[in-house]
């Protein structure tokens, strides 16, 4: 395949021609020697076939080969490495793939192109899973194009780099490419820290000033028991927290510890964030919630799109640069992008998340909230953190159920505190303690070992 001559792909070819001047940290080792190795496969590929899967499973090496094959134009699709056998499957049977990289890819189905797979409409396609943690894959279809707006429009808001991005996210999630994807757009620098060493106290090896560090809120929370991490954070440009919703009591106490958090509001879809609130806002007891940046639009709307008063709730729509082109294989039709996500928008334009609209628990032919559940349940301070949920029951439907940490006191007392607090319907009808909440590493409910626990939960 003849490399595309998109003037657009300027700024990555010059930054993997010189690697070392751009990336760094104890997670990068390898880098060029892995991605000398994808550009020689993808040079000896004379075939033209359908998405590259990359299943790489260190960072370095991932990177590597997915920018390669968008350097080269080969569409390229992002797999998780340790996903199951079913997963794995269902990848290969949509993508019908012809290249596999990775160090278990004898794991993986291989399946010819079988589809009539054009070059030209693939080309420089950017495959970027969202759901498939128990739940089914699908494929956002990006292009350099729409991640780049997305990076170069988080630069602005934070005032222009160059910033050293630290991550420690995992690749494979939008979460964890676009940070790669903002130091190559705008001249900054890549830091690949290791998770572990974060999480037993130790800062990054670089200077805090210009960083701007990617968490989700579950490790935020393990890091504030490091008061050498506390330190290095509060020294940072920003801490851009995303990926799920952070606990008041999260937020109160990055707060009171002065960190420059960055709450953050992005999608897949979006190329990562698409709205977010300044640290100074955050640092001044602003309400949570976000402003779309300079390259976005968004608001709220009934289900045919049409923007409600301020004040009023309903799903959140975007527009913006950086916005997908449609679920592998069918492309969408330009415009607005209605999101599975319920928000308020207020008068100056900031968007209030309330979650997601697929969260609705029906038990009794009533519709309960799990968001306020959950607000209720941390309000009454007996409980650590909380996820609410609901289980098929043959009588009530869907029973409302509560996974919890750390609480000392009974569940007796946990209904009976909430009973007045809570319609009858919403107090939980069954309690599940947890040593930690089912959360995989962006910090979102895995859906798989949420199974685990209430399966368990059932035999006991």
């Amino acid at each position: 395949m003849e490399p595309p001559s998109d003037s657009g792909l300027t700024a990555l070819r010059v930054r993997l021609a010189q690697p070392s001047s751009w990336l760094n940290g104890p997670g990068a080792a390898g880098f060029a020697a892995h991605l000398e190795m994808a550009q020689r496969r993808l040079r000896e590929s004379h075939a033209e076939t359908g998405p590259m899967v990359v299943a790489e499973e260190t960072p370095a090496a991932f990177l590597a080969a997915t920018l390669a094959a968008i350097e080269g134009g080969q569409p390229v699709a992002l797999a998780r490495p340790h996903w199951g056998a079913a997963e794995r499957a269902q990848a290969a049977g949509q993508l019908r793939p012809g290249l596999w990289f990775g160090p278990d890819t004898a794991a993986w189905p291989h399946v010819y192109p079988t589809f009539n797979y054009e070059a030209a409409a693939w080309r420089g396609t950017i495959l970027i899973p969202t759901g498939g943690t128990g739940g089914r894959v699908r494929w956002a279809i990006h292009e350099w194009s729409t991640l780049a707006a997305a990076a170069r429009a988080l630069d602005a808001f934070f005032g222009g780099g160059p910033f050293t991005h630290v991550s420690t996210l995992p690749p494979w999630h939008v979460s964890g490419l676009m940070p790669a994807v903002r130091a190559i757009e705008t001249g900054g620098r890549l830091w690949l820290e290791a998770w572990k060493s974060l999480e037993a106290g130790t800062p990054p090896a670089t200077e805090p000033e210009r960083a701007i560090i990617s968490l989700v809120p579950m490790q935020l929370l393990r890091l504030l028991e490091r008061p050498a991490l506390v330190e290095w954070l509060r020294a940072t440009r920003a801490i851009l927290l995303g990926g799920a919703a952070p606990t008041p009591a999260l937020l109160t106490r990055a707060r009171d510890l002065r960190l420059p958090v960055a709450l953050a509001y992005g999608l897949t879809e979006t190329a990562a964030v698409v709205a977010a609130q300044s640290p100074a806002d955050f640092l001044a007891g602003e309400p949570v919630c976000v402003t779309p940046l300079a390259h976005a639009r968004g608001w709220v709307a009934d289900e045919a799109g049409e923007p409600g008063l301020p004040g009023t709730t309903g799903r959140v729509w975007l527009e913006c640069d950086s916005l997908f082109h449609g679920y592998f294989p069918t492309r969408r039709a330009p415009g607005p992008f209605a999101t599975d996500d319920e928000g308020e928008l207020d008068r100056q334009g900031r968007l209030r998340l309330l979650g997601r609209r697929d969260r609705l628990i029906n038990t009794g032919g009533e519709k309960v909230d799990p968001r306020l559940v959950e607000e209720a349940i941390r309000a009454t301070g007996l409980v650590e953190d909380v996820m609410v949920t609901g289980v098929p029951d043959a009588e009530w439907g869907e029973r409302v159920t509560a996974l919890y940490t750390g609480a000392t006191q009974t569940t007796a007392v946990l209904r009976a505190v909430l009973t007045g607090r809570l319609l009858s319907s919403a107090i939980p009808k069954t309690w599940i303690h947890a040593a930690r909440l089912p959360l995989d590493e962006r910090g979102k409910t895995d859906r798989a070992a949420l199974e685990t626990l209430l399966r368990q939960a059932a035999k006991d």
